[in-house]
């Protein structure tokens, strides 16, 4: 019990670290000029040169095989996603677009649906149509001028959901044959050299010209995103998967009280709804199968209250 509560601990310390990611890109982009890929290369280099190296020493080289696949999943769950998910931040907002990017548990049931024939509940079922709904809100869709003048955003939004769904799909199969930390590793390495290709000599020296806002990009490097990875893994140790990935999607709310705080974004009503309707989403069906496992069968029942 003690070990489960401080991975309640972790999960939730994992989620709050996490949410301070979009509102320091938002920082960044507005104070500082930044520009958006030159703002995501640098990020995922920092984590890159603190990860591989120990990664290299610990585990070694992996396989060629392994590194087309560490390649091809870098350059699209890692480069592409990093670079859209800074775009959605400038478009959106870091508080919407949080919330956009917790649309992925409903892309991931579709993705296991399409890949493997996995069949969803019907509280996966049930999650996706509460996430697609809160999507709506979120994106104010009950505004068509606000479409029209943000359909760029949005797409940009319900990209990031749709590629966090695929890198939690290609995760959950390379861990099974690969450590966490080589997988991360050579991910990001392989993302941050597909950024790399988008930087000319003009641009890959612009985060800025004192050293504030490289310490900024630094500190996102190793605190949000290095960071909360840590504490993810450690809520891991003592909290099922799906336990502590419920918890983690406290993350939203977080940086929607952070946006509010440091950059003035407040949500509406309609898009606080939404918000839930997408955490609910989240949360629903990883909530059911952890009840239904925890639950005691019929037969021990009886023998309990005999």
């Amino acid at each position: 019990m003690a070990s489960q509560r401080l991975g309640f601990v972790w999960a939730l310390a994992a989620a709050f670290v996490w949410s301070f990611t979009a509102p320091g890109l938002s920082y960044l982009l507005d104070v500082y000029n930044v520009p958006r890929l030159t703002l995501a290369f640098w990020r995922d280099l920092f984590v890159v040169l603190a990860v591989l190296p120990a990664a290299l020493i610990r585990f070694g080289l992996p396989r060629r095989h392994e590194l087309v696949r560490f390649a091809l999943a870098g350059v699209v769950f890692i480069g592409l996603y990093h670079g859209i998910w800074v775009f959605s931040v400038a478009y959106n907002g870091p508080a919407v677009a949080v919330v956009l990017i917790y649309t992925f548990p409903a892309f991931t049931t579709v993705g296991a649906w399409l890949l493997w024939r996995e069949m969803p509940s019907r509280s996966a079922i049930l999650g996706l149509v509460l996430a697609f709904v809160g999507c709506l809100l979120v994106v104010q869709a009950y505004k068509p001028e606000l479409l029209v003048l943000n359909w760029l955003g949005i797409v940009c939004g319900i990209a990031t959901g749709v590629l966090q769904a695929g890198y939690s799909l290609f995760t959950q199969r390379a861990v099974r044959n690969r450590e966490p930390w080589t997988t991360l590793g050579w991910l990001m390495t392989f993302g941050t050299l597909a950024l790399l290709l988008t930087q000319r000599p003009q641009t890959i020296w612009t985060v800025g010209t004192t050293p504030w806002p490289w310490l900024v990009v630094l500190g996102l490097a190793l605190g949000p995103t290095l960071g909360g990875y840590v504490l993810y893994s450690l809520a891991l140790r003592s909290l099922p998967a799906g336990v502590a990935g419920t918890i983690v999607t406290m993350e939203a709310p977080f940086a929607a009280l952070l946006s509010a705080i440091t950059v003035g974004q407040w949500l509406s009503w309609p898009q606080m709804l939404g918000l839930l309707l997408v955490l609910l989403g989240a949360v629903l069906p990883q909530s059911v199968s952890w009840l239904r496992a925890v639950a005691p069968a019929p037969s021990a029942a009886c023998e309990l209250h005999s």
